[in-house]
């Protein structure tokens, strides 16, 4: 026996479908007008379909929208491909929310004739996402950057060419306060010179790992000096002023031309300068 095949849904019941889907729908026509948006559409942006039918979505993008976004989305379109993007939005309101869209075009007789838009709220997985990259840059001991988050910021700094001086520190003795105090006590110096460092070195401050931190103080080194000898003074108040470190400072582009000249350089001043067991002092972790 054959089945008849069934008969067309009705299409007011096909709008019916789409009003009630759970997630934002838009249809455009070739030159991306809007045609329809769904209730979730509205409901999520704010926008009632009198508002935005016969407009462009350009209307949903503001100020921190990434332009990178817009012209993915735009070339893709403009070749007649889908595409899908995580991209920041905003509400009638002006209230930001991250969406994940996904765009396909739709054919007649090989031309394309419109687009369906389907956009998800994604600002909680971002937010999760987001939360996640912080965690992975971040020092869970002293709450300064991590060795990733320097190396990043670095290496970002060098390819834009900006001036910079860079402060390497590392404690002299540390192994002592570890073995004679045990480890709590290790960890809470490390600590404290972490909280140190972020007062005087906000966002610029890192711990490479052990008993190494680093600082990244903007400018050549002669504006970087005042600061890199604050910051030295600082940190030898802690523990009672009993607290001694080596530093070396070096500066990109004057005396290093790449990240790991820098390096090299900043490493040697300051593995000379805990050779010399001096006190701390601008003079002696600048020379060679």
């Amino acid at each position: 026996m054959t089945l008849a095949p069934a008969p067309p849904l009705p299409a007011e019941l096909v709008w019916s479908v789409l009003d009630a889907a759970d997630v934002g729908l838009l249809v455009t026509d070739a030159e991306r007008r809007i045609l329809y948006v769904n209730a979730t559409f509205t409901r999520e942006t704010g926008y009632h379909p009198d508002e935005v039918v016969g407009h462009p979505c350009s209307f949903l993008q503001g100020p921190e929208t990434d332009p990178a976004d817009i012209a993915a989305l735009r070339d893709a379109l403009d070749r007649g491909e889908p595409i899908e993007r995580v991209v920041l939005n905003y509400r009638k309101d002006g209230r930001t929310m991250w969406y994940k869209l996904r765009i396909r075009p739709i054919r007649e007789g090989g031309v394309v004739r419109y687009f369906v838009g389907v956009q998800e709220d994604y600002s909680a997985a971002h937010a999760a996402y987001a939360e996640l990259e912080r965690l992975a840059h971040l020092d869970a001991l002293t709450g300064l950057g991590n060795r990733r988050a320097f190396d990043a910021r670095l290496a970002g700094h060098v390819a834009a060419g900006q001036p910079l001086t860079l402060l390497l520190i590392d404690l002299n003795d540390f192994k002592r306060v570890n073995d004679e105090c045990g480890h709590p006590a290790g960890d809470a110096l490390l600590a404290g010179v972490g909280r140190c460092l972020e007062e005087l070195a906000p966002a610029a401050s890192f711990r490479l790992g052990g008993d190494e931190f680093a600082v990244l103080l903007p400018g050549p080194v002669e504006g970087a000096v005042p600061q890199a000898e604050r910051i030295l003074t600082a940190l030898q108040r802690l523990e009672g002023g009993t607290l001694r470190m080596g530093a070396g400072l070096a500066s990109f582009p004057s005396e290093a031309a790449d990240v790991p000249a820098l390096l090299r350089l900043a490493d040697r001043r300051l593995y000379a300068h805990k050779a010399e067991c001096k006190q701390v002092g601008y003079g002696s972790a600048r020379r060679a």
